[in-house]
């Protein structure tokens, strides 16, 4: 499984890529693209890039100090894409959780309140 910077990582790189081909990254670029969020350095892309390679998420052609020849493999798109199914199932399951808490919480007023109203019928209908 894949920590959050290198899905974000793998997530750069994909829509870099919408097609099978090779692209140039400049390193700089990629740190700024996650630094904001995941407070990487450029050792912690070069990790990154590392453990997509070794991993087979992408492919890379070429490494120097400033750029980065790579492309994602059929691997790494469809670990990007059960991401998102996965982030969506959860989102439906909120939903659902949602409306049968809601639901439940209006039934159990309803029945509270019929009880109570029966009660007060039957036991509590002599005032002062």
């Amino acid at each position: 499984m894949l920590d959050e910077r290198s899905l974000a990582l793998l997530d750069i790189i994909n829509n870099a890529c919408p097609d099978s081909g090779y692209k140039i990254f400049d390193v700089g670029e990629l740190t700024d693209g996650l630094s904001t969020k995941y407070a990487i350095d450029i050792d912690g892309v070069r990790e990154c890039i590392k453990n997509l390679s070794s991993h087979e998420y992408i492919s890379v052609k070429y490494e120097d100090e400033r750029e980065i020849c790579a492309c994602p493999l059929s691997k790494g798109r469809l670990a990007f894409e059960n991401r998102i199914d996965a982030e969506i199932d959860r989102a439906r399951d909120k939903r659902k959780f949602f409306i049968y808490s809601f639901l439940g919480g209006a039934i159990g007023s309803f029945i509270a309140s019929a009880l109570f109203a029966l009660f007060r019928l039957f036991f509590g209908g002599a005032q002062c």
